[in-house]
């Protein structure tokens, strides 16, 4: 199963030097720059990371969009990196640009939505943080186009993805931390979902541009000529003699011999006779 020819866009937002800038550079570029701040300024990142309370009851707002970046410098960090952008950059180039900004707006919101609805219903305020959850959406998308693509010749990547999702599934649910599990289930589910969902010719609505009303352009209403209006005998005499005129000249030197314009008046008198005869 292959998604729709027209979603094969590998069109990328610019190019350095040659090479191909997309979305997932830039995006693989601004997580890199967050681990260098984390640990340049931790306390200043740390108020960054999402806690359901303080970002909607306390107006930190700015915690929604750059809790993911706040990435504590490690192996397992660089290791997600490198996963993210090799993921990332060819589920762009299949799906698109648009298409990749939407499915990276939902590993983005699925936690936070989550652990608001966490927070209402029990008054536990948890804290999120981590590119974690969005490169194994990436990761999990890339899998889901490219099946049976074999990791370094020995293994199909779709049972590497089934192998890694069941085992850090059951290192969470052995902690009981049964509210990272849900989360992971989700971002998986919904990596795949999207993707099945584009496969088979799926589409999500259009979201209107409140602001589109304003650009439109101005229309200025005129009266709309008749198509009914009976010619004037004048203007009948008139295409009848220009008719005359250029077709004694065919007749004289042949076809050849007129103008771009005298063939255009020709045409144009010769569809007025017809409609007149229609009429």
């Amino acid at each position: 199963m292959a998604l729709l020819s027209s979603f094969n866009e590998d069109r990328p937002v610019s190019y350095f030097r040659g090479h191909p800038i997309y979305c997932s550079t830039i995006l693989t570029i601004a997580y890199a720059v967050g681990i260098v701040l984390t640990a340049l300024l931790e306390g200043l990142m740390a108020n960054c990371i999402f806690f359901p309370n303080t970002a909607f009851f306390q107006g930190e707002i700015w915690q929604i969009f750059l809790c993911t970046f706040v990435n504590q410098p490690s192996f397992s960090t660089l290791f997600s990196l490198f996963f993210l952008y090799v993921s990332a950059v060819e589920v762009e180039k299949y799906i698109g640009r648009a298409r990749f900004l939407v499915l990276y707006a939902i590993f983005l919101f699925t936690p936070i939505v989550i652990l608001t609805i966490w927070m209402l219903a029990t008054g536990q305020s948890t804290p999120y943080l981590g590119n974690f959850e969005v490169w194994v959406g990436f990761f999990v998308a890339f899998c889901t186009l490219y099946p049976n693509l074999q990791w370094f010749g020995l293994i199909p990547v779709k049972w590497l993805a089934i192998g890694a999702y069941a085992i850090w599934l059951l290192v969470l649910v052995s902690r009981q931390n049964w509210l990272s599990a849900l989360v992971f289930t989700l971002i998986c589910a919904a990596s795949f979902g999207y993707i099945r969902f584009l496969q088979n010719g799926g589409e999500l609505p259009r979201i209107p541009n409140p602001f589109e009303f304003w650009r439109r352009p101005k229309f200025k209403v005129v009266a709309r000529p008749s198509s009914f209006a009976k010619p004037s005998a004048r203007d009948q005499q008139t295409d009848l003699s220009e008719m005359d005129r250029l077709l004694d000249k065919i007749s004289k030197h042949g076809l050849a011999s007129l103008t771009a314009k005298e063939r255009d008046s020709l045409e144009r008198a010769r569809a007025k006779l017809l409609d007149q005869d229609d009429k």
